[in-house]
């Protein structure tokens, strides 16, 4: 019986340590470390808690894929690309590209924990033949059990809902 018992703590104790990226995430809070858009008087670094039920959140999709990982950004569509340029059970280090503006989003997020994922973000755009930083901060996200587009296109992105 010992034996038995044994065998299913050792079970379950090797499921709670598993960790993946895989999964769907929504973004619970972030900062902005830079903008040039930024008014002044701004105070740069404070955590800004985010809205869950907002409609626009910004989710991702994390998925296994014959080649590695892939992602999905549920708010965008077309008019963004993006590849994913390096990824492990852990992290996952994207770049997401606007097709019009042609502005890239580097994100490089790892995992903390088995339901929280941490990106830093850096945004730089091409402006006179080189690319220039725009924007960097930083996002949490909380794992959710899953998202999905709720409506079509509008000027803020794609609305979905996250459970």
């Amino acid at each position: 019986m010992r034996a038995v018992a044994l065998v299913l703590l050792c079970g379950l104790a090797d499921g709670a340590g598993a960790q993946t990226i895989e999964g769907y995430w929504q973004d619970t809070e972030r900062r902005i470390l830079f903008s040039t858009e930024a008014p002044a008087g701004y105070v740069y670094g404070r955590w800004t808690a985010l809205d869950q039920q907002q409609t626009y959140p910004s989710a991702k999709q994390i998925r296994r894929s014959a080649g590695g990982f892939e992602l999905i950004d549920l708010l965008y569509d077309d008019e963004e690309t993006v590849k994913v340029v390096g990824a492990s059970d852990e992290r996952i280090d994207f770049v997401r590209t606007n097709k019009l503006s042609r502005c890239s989003a580097y994100h490089a997020c790892r995992l903390e924990g088995r339901d929280q994922l941490f990106c830093a973000l850096e945004t730089r755009c091409p402006e006179a033949g080189a690319e220039q930083l725009v924007w960097r901060g930083e996002e949490h996200y909380a794992r959710r059990a899953s998202c999905e587009r709720d409506g079509k296109r509008q000027a803020q992105g794609i609305p979905h809902r996250c459970r």
